[in-house]
């Protein structure tokens, strides 16, 4: 196969070089398709039960919710691990699958399985958005002027924004944080309840019965036909205080003779408050929005469509004072990354062509060789678009350069050597000739190494779950970097040198002229007199190679490991847990104080904090609970003045010296959800 694959290549040359440029054209254009993200996604499937079970203590919730919906679910296929939380008002449970569940049928199973359970009423479950760890993307907060009240803002984004938003596809839900609720709360006097004899359930029945729009067919006059609309729906507490109770003695009773009718929101569940240091703003009470990305959409895609609907908005669809400023982008985390990855790979590829030049002694040899790398990666990236696996930082930044070019390299210096000690009767045979017979030399160790190389990375690609959502794909990226360096050096490597040295082989009585590479004639003169005393002492030098292997390996058992290196997106996040039964009224008096000790440092953008949970239920935190994301400016503006371990071990001896009542726990921020953490079930 080899030898028939050689014998092509140097026989049909154009074809070759035609070939390579398409796969190379090819590969750029699956490269611009290619989902591009920071980090991959390596959640397993998920699927996320909610249910509120409002005014309802924990103890309740969990027996008259959470069990029902778990011994419901017991029976549901492919099941890994079941996990429960329960707090005032709300039930979360998550159920964790088999590695290779599809998402779409683990969420059809417990969707069926549901039904089935016995729920108190008014209690009706959910399932959680289809998103992971690392889904949101997005975070913006609603800014209007000072005669906008916040139960507006919130209006405006319950009934226009998210909507608007949840239309742009990828887009898995808009999770709103913050904002008072718009209700119409009753407020009965007892005395005149006892005056006309009623009672509060006669109240609410009245509301409920007068609360609907019906139909009465159609009606036909003049040829034409006329729809019978009966309008009873409430709009306006005009509209609750005129409902009629009771009559007396042909006297009606309204709601507005016992009660009185107020527009005013619920107890919040979350309150949300935010610091632009730029502006000098300080929002003590906010409406946030929290966009969370579908599960294997491409994010960058998704972004750029977000970004042009949420101008849109503002644009068309929303009062011209009405604003929707951004506060977290992932488009930096990409973009940065993007950066890294091709700033490494052009420092790579400037390493090895230097090297290559050094070595090989050719410029255009190196040069040669150097195309390896650029055909490898776009091979690269056309399997990659055909199995789906996306562009981040440990897919691109595991491919090695010194492997891609090994064969190449070899390949070239081979050939090279040949052309140099080729006898005046192989010359005469032509270039072609001779290139077949050397590649054929060494076409089958070439093709052998590779496959040595490839084998290497199999256990990685064994691993399951987690662990090989995050290592396969950077294991599969370089073996199909490996696979086409592999076909270049078979293929268009023989073709492009037999193109560089055509001349020189034309004639046949003139040797080749050799550079001569003082440097690589050093480093062989030196390793063969080197080589000579291993060889002539060689018991000594196998107890000293044993020796510093032995003492690697004890080396390397004290070393300190990690799962992952750091990834910095340029933020900080801290969690503040406030003392049990706190309220969520007084918790969030705090937060202000938290964003103003913060907030001072020059370095900080911007500080969030989130007191509680959302209103959705996807975020079970109680009331006790503070979320604080502080971003910060661009480290070029600050870096060389202090680090940022530094900044943040003063923020925390700030916080702790001036805060007696709460514990603040720091963390970087890397990615976030709107799910927040999973624990086991409160007992």
């Amino acid at each position: 196969m080899i030898k028939n694959l050689l014998i092509f290549s140097l026989r049909n040359r154009w074809v070759i070089i035609a070939i390579s440029i398409v796969l190379m054209s090819i590969g750029f254009w699956c490269f611009t398709k290619l989902k591009i993200e920071a980090y991959p996604d390596i959640a397993d499937t998920n699927v996320i039960i909610v249910a509120q079970y409002d005014g309802r203590a924990a103890e309740e919730v969990e027996q008259q919710v959470t069990v029902p919906i778990e011994r419901a679910l017991q029976n549901t296929p492919n099941v890994l691990d079941r996990r429960s939380r329960t707090i005032f008002g709300l039930s979360v449970v998550q159920l964790t699958f088999k590695d290779g569940t599809d998402d779409y049928f683990a969420r059809q199973q417990v969707t069926e399985r549901l039904t089935e359970a016995e729920l108190p009423d008014g209690v009706t479950p959910s399932l959680a958005p289809l998103s992971t760890a690392v889904g949101e993307i997005f975070r913006y907060v609603v800014e209007a002027p000072a005669n906008y009240s916040q139960a507006e803002l919130r209006d405006l984004q319950d009934w226009v924004i998210k909507p608007a938003l949840l239309q742009v596809p990828g887009i898995a839900d808009v999770t709103t944080f913050g904002g008072p609720l718009k209700q119409f709360h009753i407020i009965t006097s007892p005395e005149k309840l006892r005056k006309y004899n009623l009672t509060l359930k006669n109240v609410m029945d009245a509301v409920d019965a007068n609360n609907l729009n019906t139909g009465g067919n159609i009606i036909e006059r003049g040829g034409q036909g006329f729809a019978v609309r009966g309008l009873g729906a409430i709009k306006t507490e005009r509209d609750i205080q005129n409902i009629v109770l009771k009559s007396e003695n042909g006297v009606p009773v309204f709601v507005r003779d016992v009660a009185t009718v107020e527009i005013t929101p619920p107890p919040p569940s979350g309150v949300m408050g935010y610091t632009v240091t730029k502006d000098k703003k300080d929002v003590s009470s906010g409406v946030e929005g929290i966009i969370l990305l579908r599960r294997y959409e491409n994010p960058s895609e998704v972004l750029i469509s977000l970004k042009e609907r949420m101008a849109d908005l503002e644009e068309n669809d929303l009062p011209q004072d009405v604003k929707l400023r951004p506060m977290y982008d992932r488009t930096f985390l990409i973009d940065h990354s993007l950066e890294t990855v091709a700033h490494t790979l052009f420092e790579g590829i400037s390493i090895v062509i230097i090297l290559l030049i050094l070595f090989l002694g050719s410029v255009r040899s190196a040069l040669v060789v150097a195309l390896t790398i650029p055909f490898s990666l776009l091979f690269a990236f056309i399997l990659m678009r055909l199995t789906g696996i996306p562009a981040n930082l440990l897919s691109l930044g595991a491919i090695d350069f010194g492997i891609i070019v090994d064969g190449a390299c070899l390949m070239a210096e081979h050939l090279i050597r040949k052309y140099r000690t080729a006898t005046p009767e192989e010359k005469q045979q032509g270039i072609v000739q001779i290139t077949l017979q050397a590649a054929q030399e060494v076409g089958r160790e070439i093709f052998f190494s590779v496959t040595i190389i490839i084998l290497a990375y199999m256990p990685i690609l064994l691993m399951t779950r987690v662990e090989g959502k995050l290592f396969s794909p950077m294991a599969l990226t370089l073996a199909f970097a490996v696979i086409g360096s592999m076909l270049g050096a078979l293929t268009f490597i023989p073709v492009l040198i037999s193109f560089v040295y055509r001349k020189a082989m034309l004639d046949v009585d003139k040797p080749i002229k050799e550079h001569k590479n003082v440097v690589l004639d050093y480093l062989t003169n030196s390793y063969e007199k080197a080589l000579a005393r291993f060889l002539n002492n060689h018991k000594k030098t196998t107890v000293i190679g044993f020796s510093i292997v032995a003492i690697f390996i004890l080396c390397g058992l004290k070393l300190g490991t990690e799962f992952l290196p750091t990834l910095d997106e340029g933020s900080i996040f801290l969690r503040g847990n406030f003392p049990a039964g706190i309220s969520i009224q007084e918790n969030a008096k705090y937060a202000p104080k938290i964003r103003q000790i913060i907030a001072k440092y020059p370095q900080i953008s911007y500080v969030i904090t989130q007191t509680g949970r959302n209103d959705d239920g996807t975020d079970p935190f109680p009331a006790n609970r503070n979320e604080i994301l502080v971003g910060l400016k661009d480290y070029k503006l600050w870096s060389d003045t202090i680090a940022k371990k530094d900044l943040v071990e003063i923020i925390k001896n700030d916080l702790a010296a001036r805060n007696s009542i709460g514990t603040i726990f720091f963390g970087t921020a890397y990615y976030r959800s709107g799910y927040g953490n999973r624990k086991r079930k409160c007992g």
